[in-house]
């Protein structure tokens, strides 16, 4: 959305990275010292498909013992997530939310191919959610982290710029930049002409929607991005590229949408969804006071996502084989919720 940091840039021109992660990793080992435990990492960043790579994760130890978490980043980025880290950590108010530390970080350069951040290993710490579907004792601890993060981290200073522009505008261009992503893809799972008419409806939508600004965040707050520190029982936060502009409303809309992904059902219908919908904008009511189903900007939002989950994130993604019957299930589920808030929400008077 409005990242000013945008990591899907890079979609359109990544490769699989094999060979730059070879390089990479022996040129850490040799100027370094650091070495990969395991023969798998922990995670290869993609962008929607298995031969797109933007970044490889792995453990490491160096020649005294000490464990760590090797991060590469395979593509040229604006902002160093080591730099990023070390700004907003100090600004944190609170004992029960913090971001790893960081050991040694080299940014992207041109002449290397890749970046480097070397950080405490807290790969054993568990996920917030063990599923990207979770239970109701974990949506529990999920509202006292929000609680904890909107009253006693936010607002931080941002480390970038105010995007220029309007919200609107900023709506648009990430329209037509994700669009871009999606025509390019080779995984298909949507007639073409479907998704223009989505995108003309929402197009006329935003228009004409009203909007409530942004503000500087966390783009990634699910309980998949959130471990549970095993020792002090503090929230830490992963995937700390996507601090960025987001519009309100965006800490619960994020857990919605991957709540909702994580849906394997080929019964799976856009009631669902909304039942979804209508959970966490109940946490964010208990947390914040105000129920967003109340607010025209939070409803574009769903409309929004709606739209770029069906164009892109299962339209256009690549699919394994045991997966096409639950994903076109979970893809028409999508673009009924989009068609139903189109209509409930921003027909015409």
């Amino acid at each position: 959305m409005f990242i000013g940091n945008r990591l899907t840039d890079n979609a359109l021109t990544a490769d699989d990275g094999k060979a730059l992660i070879e390089r990479a990793l022996a040129e850490v080992e040799r100027e370094y010292g650091w070495t990969p435990r395991e023969a798998l990492p922990l995670y290869r960043g993609r962008f929607y498909e298995s031969g797109k790579i933007g970044s490889f994760i792995t453990r490491v130890t160096n020649r005294d013992g000490d464990a760590a978490v090797l991060k590469l980043q395979l593509r040229p980025l604006p902002y160093d997530e080591g730099m990023i880290i070390r700004h907003i950590r100090p600004q944190i108010r609170t004992e029960r939310v913090r971001l790893p530390s960081v050991l040694f970080d080299e940014p992207w350069s041109e002449e290397n191919g890749y970046g480097i951040l070397v950080s405490e290993d807290a790969s054993e710490f568990p996920r917030l959610w063990k599923d990207h579907c979770p239970t109701e004792e974990e949506l529990n601890r999920h509202e006292d982290f929000l609680g904890e993060f909107m009253h006693h981290v936010l607002p931080v200073e941002p480390y970038l710029p105010v995007p220029d522009g309007s919200v609107r505008e900023r709506y648009r261009e990430m329209s037509d930049h994700f669009s871009e992503i999606a025509r390019a893809s080779t995984h298909q799972h949507i007639d073409p002409m479907k998704v223009e008419g989505m995108r003309e409806m929402y197009v006329r939508i935003l228009d004409k929607a009203a909007f409530d600004g942004f503000h500087f965040t966390h783009a990634h707050l699910s309980g998949m991005e959130i471990r549970i520190d095993t020792k002090t029982q503090a929230y830490v936060l992963f995937s700390n590229l996507l601090w960025s502009f987001r519009p309100t409303y965006y800490e619960v809309l994020f857990p919605f949408w991957v709540d909702a992904m994580g849906i394997r059902d080929t019964d799976v219908s856009s009631d669902d969804l909304l039942l979804r919908v209508d959970r966490w904008a109940e946490m964010w009511k208990r947390v914040m006071g105000e129920d967003p189903r109340e607010r025209e900007s939070f409803w574009f939002l769903i409309l929004e996502r709606a739209m770029m989950t069906t164009m892109l994130d299962l339209g256009a993604s690549e699919w394994t084989e045991d997966e096409i019957k639950t994903k076109q299930a979970l893809l028409n589920a999508w673009k009924r919720l989009f068609e139903t808030i189109a209509e409930d929400r921003f027909a015409p008077n």
